[in-house]
């Protein structure tokens, strides 16, 4: 799946600080030389740290998470047994019911991965938009994972969401809703 979403230069939020945690990691174990501050603002140093992840990578070089970078950097995690528990600079942060955006899209690809092996949840459209089946699907999710049922995905079921996915393994296919 693709989005034209993305992460940039003034953007503020839960996304930009587990994104900013996650280029934390990947400069303690030497991949990248900046330091974030992780503080759900996406500046200078952020849009440097992504640049250097993005040569890293062997991806274009632009500073900006799009689809193919936020691919990168979740799947380099997945690579690195790194389980994520990241707090994140605000209780502000969080994506909820009307939200919109790459975090969004990526959550719901997420969640579709888990449900291709969870029969107990069902596959959502995946589509960026934070609406009824997203919020149905994360509660859900919630439910099964023993958090706190409220629909949201703050902090601990973002971390949630992550950690389960990639425990998969290799991507899986991801289902359609019907």
């Amino acid at each position: 799946m693709y989005t034209s979403s993305v992460l940039k230069q003034g953007d503020i939020g839960i996304s930009v600080n587990k994104m900013q945690a996650y280029l934390n990691v990947f400069q303690e174990r030497g991949l990248i030389q900046t330091r974030n501050l992780q503080d759900g603002v996406y500046g200078t140093r952020t849009m440097q740290a992504v640049s250097e992840f993005q040569r890293f990578a062997g991806l274009p070089v632009d500073g900006i998470i799009g689809n193919n970078t936020w691919d990168a950097i979740v799947n380099k995690l997945r690579e690195l047994g790194v389980i994520t528990n990241f707090p994140v600079a605000s209780n502000r942060f969080y994506l909820s019911s009307g939200d919109t955006g790459i975090g969004v899209f990526k959550m719901q690809e997420y969640l579709n991965e888990i449900a291709a092996a969870n029969q107990c949840l069902r596959p959502i459209p995946v589509d960026g938009m934070f609406g009824p089946r997203t919020t149905t699907a994360v509660q859900m999710f919630q439910y099964l994972y023993d958090l706190t049922i409220d629909g949201v995905i703050g902090s601990k079921t973002w971390d949630a969401i992550v950690n389960e996915r990639n425990s998969l393994g290799a991507p899986v296919p991801t289902p359609q809703p019907r």
